[in-house]
């Protein structure tokens, strides 16, 4: 893994993983209270997150062990996609 993604990955917030979960396949089923769903039906899998604005490594290193064990993207694969809407939400802002 490359240093800047590395780097970029030790905070993610909500709207970047939401962004790349449907990039993946994935459907959100919002629940009654602090938590959403993101289901893969395809590949089966579900990954419940805590609806806030920044997650850590620890968060994400288990959304890449649930994409890795279910076949829907490697680590290096998952990690690019988050560096990509960084970079996309980056020039968004820039130009607004």
């Amino acid at each position: 893994m490359n240093e800047k993604v590395s780097l970029m990955l030790r905070q993610v917030n909500f709207d970047q993983l939401e962004q790349v979960l449907f990039s993946l396949g994935f459907e959100e089923n919002k629940v009654a209270g602090s938590h959403t769903k993101f289901v893969n039906s395809q590949a089966n899998a579900l990954i419940v997150l805590p609806i806030h604005q920044e997650f850590r490594l620890p968060h994400i290193r288990m959304i890449e062990k649930v994409l890795e064990e279910k076949g829907i993207a490697s680590r290096e694969e998952f990690e690019n996609l988050i560096s990509d809407t960084e970079e996309l939400s980056w020039a968004n802002a820039k130009a607004a």
